[in-house]
């Protein structure tokens, strides 16, 4: 019995020395993964999906008299979001065209006299001018029909919707607020001691609590922005105060996301991303500002021109070929 008992006796300095042998060993692993992978990127977790968010206004007064559209809707370019009643815009349209149509017939009669003594070159002139500010004024009235119809300028999702049927609005009122399927980035707020090192075009590995560490983003830095975000405030801070306390500020640093991820894993804005930034290669400056982004635009407005031109045509030569 007295042998057995010595046996299981603890024995704390072998326990001791395989407990160092294991913290030296992990120590050294980390050491080992921060000089070949650590000391060559820089993380944050203080980073956010951000996107283009576009505002869409009516452009004409009138009521509401539909809404074609929810919040969190999908919406296309050109597609009907809301119907402003065309009562008073299609009447004033309908006197545009009267004082064209009057104004193109004055201007033929006058010039089938050209040369004559009764009609002076002075005369046709100002008729001519006439005629121009006549179709002015009826291409404009035509356009302010076609803009009864509040369409998308590009493809999103709907984020708010603000107007209401029946609602009373006037141009420049806001509508809804719709964020672009193809404008979506990350704003990933590094600290100032990490900055020195990360450039324009390096690569970045990001991660969203969405989905989880098995889903991996694939970025590029785009840019930094011009400030930090508490001197871009409305209201930045006045250090010069006498209580100022130094505080770690950090700088937004645009990184653009791989559309071909986007498409498979869609974000939305405001989410939260773990970034990595790859800093091996330090080619460039640092804090060097973006050279070019993507254009974005839309073609609803040359298209509601075109049909105006189309409209006008139409009235002076009714019989012409289309």
């Amino acid at each position: 019995m007295e042998n057995a008992s010595e046996n299981s006796t603890f024995n704390r300095p072998k326990a001791f020395k395989i407990f160092a042998a294991i913290l030296l060993a992990v120590v050294a692993i980390g050491l080992l993964y921060w000089l070949i992978f650590g000391r060559n990127s820089e993380s944050t977790d203080d980073a956010y999906v951000s996107g283009s968010q576009v505002q869409v206004v009516s452009q004409i007064e009138g009521a509401i008299a539909s809404v074609n559209i929810s919040e969190t809707q999908s919406v296309k370019e050109g597609q009907t979001l809301f119907k402003i009643d065309p009562t008073e815009v299609k009447i004033a349209s309908e006197k545009a065209d009267i004082d064209l149509l009057n104004a193109y017939s004055d201007y033929q009669k006058r010039s089938a006299l050209e040369g004559d003594a009764a009609v002076s070159k002075e005369e046709l002139e100002h008729s001519h001018l006439a005629l121009l500010k006549a179709i002015a004024n009826a291409r404009q009235a035509y356009v302010n029909v076609l803009r009864t119809n509040v369409q998308s300028p590009l493809a999103g999702v709907v984020a708010k919707r603000y107007a209401q049927v029946g609602q009373r609005v006037a141009p420049g009122t806001e509508l809804t607020l719709i964020v672009e399927n193809h404008e979506i980035w990350v704003d990933a707020n590094f600290k100032e001691d990490q900055l020195k090192n990360i450039r324009v075009g390096q690569s970045a590995k990001l991660e969203s609590d969405v989905y989880g560490s098995k889903i991996e983003y694939h970025g590029t830095v785009m840019g930094f922005a011009p400030g930090t975000g508490s001197t871009l405030a409305l209201l930045p801070p006045q250090n010069a105060t006498g209580n100022w306390v130094k505080v770690v500020q950090r700088l937004p640093v645009r990184i653009a996301l791989d559309p071909k991820d986007l498409k498979d894993y869609p974000l939305h804005i405001g989410l939260s991303m773990y970034t990595t930034v790859d800093t091996s290669n330090t080619a460039g400056l640092p804090l060097q500002a973006m050279e070019g982004g993507p254009i974005s635009e839309t073609s609803i407005y040359q298209k509601q021109f075109d049909e105006a031109q189309k409209h006008i045509e139409s009235l002076i030569h009714p019989h012409s070929k289309k």
